[in-house]
Formats: C-alpha cells, sequence, structure tokens
C-alpha cells in the first residue's frame, strides 16, 4: 500500500477546519443577527420587552450569506469565474434565506409575525425602524 501524498492529507486538513471555521462563523453571525432582531429577551419580549432594530437585523441576513462565501469559492477553485461568481452570490442567497428561517425573520428584519413600522414618540430613536404589530391579527 502506497503512503499517503503529503499535499492531499494538507488539503484536506484544511477544508476540514475552514469547514469547522465557517460553521462557528456562521453560529456567530446567527447569534448576533437574533441579538440585533430581538434583543436579549427574544422576540417575546418577557423581561426587557422587546428590542427591534430591523435594518440591523437585515445587514446580519446578509452577513450570515456572506460568511459561507469563502468556503464555496474554496472549493469551486478549479472551475471558472463564473461558475464561483454565481455559487458565491447562490451562497449569500441561501445563507440569507437559511438563516431567515432558523431566526424566524422576513426579509424586512422584522420576526415573521410582525411589520415594518416607525418608532413612535416614547422611544429612544422617535422616527427609527422598528417592528411591530400583528400582521395575522383580525382587525
Amino acid at each position: 500500500m502506497p503512503a499517503p501524498d503529503r499535499s492531499r492529507l494538507r488539503r484536506t486538513a484544511f477544508l476540514v477546519v475552514a469547514a469547522l471555521l465557517t460553521v462557528v462563523a456562521y453560529g456567530l453571525a446567527l447569534a448576533v443577527t437574533g441579538f440585533l432582531a430581538c434583543g436579549v429577551s427574544g422576540c417575546s419580549g418577557g423581561g426587557f420587552g422587546p428590542a427591534f432594530s430591523p435594518g440591523q437585523a437585515q445587514v446580519g441576513l446578509l452577513v450570515s450569506g456572506l460568511v459561507l462565501v469563502p468556503l464555496v469559492v474554496r472549493l469551486l477553485r478549479r472551475h471558472g469565474r463564473l461558475v464561483r461568481l454565481g455559487a458565491g452570490v447562490g451562497t449569500v442567497v441561501l445563507g440569507a434565506l437559511l438563516a431567515m428561517a432558523l431566526l424566524d425573520l422576513g426579509p424586512d428584519g422584522c420576526p415573521s409575525r410582525q411589520e415594518r413600522a416607525t418608532a413612535g414618540p416614547e422611544a429612544f430613536e422617535p422616527g427609527s425602524a422598528t417592528c411591530s404589530g400583528d400582521r395575522h391579527a383580525v382587525r
């Protein structure tokens, strides 16, 4: 049986470590995005009340997708530029959609049962974007 190729072992080890680091980075991006969207107490508002930052949560969703791109581009390094570009864009979209599903957020950065609104005069920053109301409430 021939000895294993050292360069192949190094590449495999690099990809395993890169995959693990990508999973950790994606988890951190999810945690930060969840915090930005719902605050410390969660979207239910238990304890401190809800704290919504939909604009920042949208940026967090985008960052969640972007975290995955380096690994995908590395895995497709032998393919053409257009393939890598398309895979990168697709990865950002799919990563953001997965983050939205895991965090139960809508594309507007608000929890799925709420809609984007403007903060009233009692808020810290009146006129800023926030989430309020129940989208499916009977009026």
